[in-house]
């Protein structure tokens, strides 16, 4: 588990020196996250004048494409991402998540304002003693549906909504020519704003559909038992596509309505245990044990059906229903 310390707090004072630590945040995967913002009048003179020179010759105009350091302080308060002494395989996987950032520019994910890799003090171009892997987002205020998801327990109007808005995030990946999937949709993934908007973070385990993924070091690919659907934790790859996700948002909307996990149901279940059950165990329909409109119940099921074939055939219907559950259908 990557940890918070001293010494990784000056190694990114070193890399970027107006930088301002405000606290941790809970670690992402590998990383350690911060909360923090820029405070230019912290800029040395000799980065100042460097990066003032780039501009002139690089002729910058674009807000969005600012010089190091040169007006970060107007970003606000921002997350701050760090790898210490990332392995090959880990930096392969962070700059594919910065790639797919740039590319799609997704609305319901946080903005990406930096990311690089520090071999080198940028002062002194001196080796550092690790090298660092840092990125910059946007800071979402708001809550993780993990800290609120009691919240949402029985409410189906406000749990198919939230669904909607996760599908939604989540429409321009699967719709990609390269057919992007998730992979891990939990609710420490899912950021809810203060106005209700779902926000959907950790790109670090997407992967074009029936692709090698790039972190794959174990028996399985990077996947949260409970959540994964059986194809991921089976490393059936030619299957791993947008279903996998219904799957885990037909989980995320079990657990919010009945209050238990359909598959992780017992505190006393091991990972094993949990694929077992995700593979053999059908919980009860959500009609029958919390209350749930038939429409609702049928929705679940079907998203979390254990053949992949037989779950929502397109983005486009998954959505289409989930608009009809909101109310929300234009037919």
């Amino acid at each position: 588990m990557p940890t918070d310390s001293d010494r990784l707090r000056e190694e990114l004072r070193v890399c970027l020196p107006s930088l301002v630590l405000e606290r941790a945040l809970a670690p992402s995967g590998q990383r350690v996250v911060y909360l923090a913002h820029f405070d230019d009048s912290l800029i040395p003179d000799e980065v100042r004048r460097a990066e003032a020179l780039k501009v002139q010759e690089l002729d910058i105009d674009d807000p969005d494409d600012h010089p190091f350091l040169l007006g970060w302080e107007a970003w606000g308060q921002v997350v701050v991402k760090v790898v210490s002494d990332a392995n090959n395989d880990t930096i392969m996987r962070l700059e594919a998540e910065v790639d797919l950032l740039a590319a799609l520019r997704p609305a319901n994910f946080p903005k990406l304002h930096y990311a690089n890799l520090f071999r080198n003090n940028p002062e002194t171009e001196e080796p550092l003693d690790k090298r660092l892997y840092i990125s910059i987002e946007e800071f979402i205020p708001g809550d993780s549906l993990e800290q609120i998801w009691l919240q949402y327990t029985g409410d189906e109007q406000r749990i198919a909504r939230m669904a909607l808005g996760i599908a939604n995030a989540l429409m321009p990946l699967w719709v990609h020519p390269q057919r992007y999937v998730h992979r891990d949709i939990k609710p420490p993934n899912i950021l809810i704003r203060p106005n209700g908007d779902v926000v959907v973070i950790d790109l670090g385990v997407v992967r074009e559909t029936g692709a090698k993924g790039l972190t794959e070091t174990g028996f399985v690919a990077p996947h949260t038992p409970g959540f994964a659907a059986p194809e991921q934790y089976k490393e059936e790859r030619a299957l791993i596509c947008f279903k996998a996700d219904f799957f885990a948002i037909g989980v995320v909307m079990y657990q919010l309505m009945s209050g238990k996990n359909p598959f992780w149901y017992d505190p006393n279940m091991d990972r094993f245990d949990v694929y077992v059950a995700t593979a053999k165990h059908n919980p009860p329909p959500l009609s029958a044990c919390a209350g749930a409109s038939q429409a609702f119940s049928d929705f679940v099921e079907r998203a979390m059906r254990k053949v992949q074939a037989e779950r929502h055939r397109t983005p486009d219907i998954f959505v289409s229903e989930l608009e009809a559950l909101c109310g929300l259908s234009k037919n």
